[in-house]
């Protein structure tokens, strides 16, 4: 948690809609500490950080805290109101939520990154700011500070360890040396693996050479490559069309993963070219007559595979509905 010289914390802007609350200001939040919690239902960071927020606000909500969301989106899809409900839903979110979807919160609070949590203090100041993941200890000895400030002594003793949440043990926790988030759009990744080069916004047709380099993305069959990640398009010669990635450790595999019309699309999950044991299903994969596969409702990130510690495998995705469209590798 960094201190920061105090400045007033500047209003909600751009706010398009409010979940879980009627519409807030900064200005009737004075007499709170408040803990603003700028995320994306996309980022595997911001999601983590969900059960230490819902702790902090069930410990000290009553002496005084209020956790406020603003969800700031980093994928389009992500500024869809209905999209933004489902997470909250899955997640079992019930904090106030802004919805930030041209990111004009987010860019008054000088933000550059997911997630960022801005601590202000009852008379209306930001005092500390947070970047990233962190541990329920960085929070609470700066919330202890701040509430005793303004004269609430709650007297509770500091949590020793972040709570137990099924947060964690879908997503898994980042360690060293696990293999990269990969964003496969064309604003954020500069080639595949494959030989070809590919046209942006264009349909290209991806061979196979069959040798894969680790943490690097293939595509086989045809498909679009788009600003944020690849549409599938039905009608090539391929039979078997994918999306692979080799990656060199992780007990979690997940893929940001959605379909191009809004409506339901499916894909088949392999792991070194086999379809998943019963052990590997991720949360949001299914056995089905053999076969594993992931039945796609709405954008976010689903829960591919687990596996009890790292391991090293290649994933293989394989759309069986012509609007998948796939975005990002997620790991943990």
């Amino acid at each position: 948690m960094q201190l920061i010289p105090a400045t007033p914390a500047p209003e909600f802007k751009g706010i398009t809609g409010w979940a879980n609350s009627d519409s807030i200001t900064m200005k009737s939040l004075k007499g709170k500490v408040v803990i603003l919690d700028c995320w994306t239902y996309t980022c595997i960071f911001c999601l983590r950080t969900i059960p230490i927020l819902k702790r902090l606000q069930e410990k000290y909500g009553k002496h005084g805290l209020q956790v406020v969301q603003a969800h700031s989106a980093e994928y389009h899809f992500a500024t869809d109101h209905a999209n933004i409900q489902r997470a909250l839903k899955r997640y079992n979110v019930s904090f106030p939520v802004a919805f930030d979807t041209a990111n004009k919160t987010w860019e008054a609070y000088g933000n550059m990154y997911w997630p960022k949590h801005v601590v202000i203090d009852h008379r209306g100041f930001v005092r500390y700011e947070h970047a990233g993941y962190g541990q329920i200890q960085e929070f609470e000895a700066v919330i202890s500070e701040l509430l005793e400030e303004m004269g609430s002594k709650p007297q509770l003793d500091a949590d020793d360890k972040n709570p137990d949440d099924e947060i964690f043990d879908t997503y898994g926790m980042h360690f060293s040396g696990m293999a990269p988030e990969t964003c496969v759009g064309y604003s954020r990744l500069r080639r595949f693996g494959n030989n070809q080069t590919a046209k942006p916004d264009e349909a290209n047709f991806f061979t196979d050479a069959g040798v894969h380099a680790d943490n690097t993305v293939y595509l086989r069959g045809k498909w679009i490559w788009n600003r944020e990640g690849v549409s599938y398009v039905s009608g090539g010669k391929e039979r078997s069309p994918a999306i692979m990635m080799k990656y060199n450790s992780a007990s979690r595999v997940h893929g940001i993963m959605g379909t191009s019309d809004g409506k339901p699309g499916r894909a088949e999950i392999k792991l070194d070219g086999n379809y998943l044991t019963k052990e590997q299903l991720g949360k949001d994969v299914r056995l089905n007559e053999g076969s594993s596969a992931v039945d796609i409702e709405w954008t976010f990130m689903h829960n591919l595979v687990r596996t009890d510690k790292p391991e090293v495998h290649e994933i293989e995705i394989i759309p069986r509905s012509d609007n998948f469209v796939f975005y990002t590798f997620v790991f943990g």
